[in-house]
């Protein structure tokens, strides 16, 4: 027997660009569901988007500078962190069409030692 067993694509996680946010599928936003903030970042030497959530003890601690912290919402199906100007400057760096309203969609995985999700650009 010659089986090609199908892969599960609900627990895929998924990062969509689009022009104004980034969106979370549903098994990206489990790593979230206890958080209102993230940090945003990119790796340049590595072509990485990453998402950081941050706990209310690192917001009350003041680890973080506060202009630093993005919202997340997070929906049903969904988890959305809105920041045009970080989109914009992501899209210029790495030469992405935003153009379509459709938005880009990556693969991502997270990183369970730094805690981060991360998206190969």
């Amino acid at each position: 027997m010659a089986f090609v067993w199908s892969t599960n694509e609900i627990s895929k996680k998924t990062v969509t660009i689009y022009s104004t946010n980034l969106t979370l599928n549903t098994a990206a936003c489990k790593h979230f569901e206890n958080v209102q903030y993230v940090l945003l970042g990119v790796d340049k030497e590595n072509n990485l988007l990453g998402i950081k959530p941050v706990d209310k003890t690192a917001i009350d601690e003041g680890i973080y500078p506060s202009d630093q912290l993005h919202r997340i919402s997070i929906g049903k199906s969904y988890g959305r962190v809105s920041n045009k100007n970080f989109i914009e400057n992501l899209a210029r760096e790495y030469h992405l069409d935003l153009s379509d309203k459709q938005g880009l969609k990556y693969p991502a995985n997270f990183d369970v030692v730094h805690q981060i999700l991360t998206v190969n650009l």
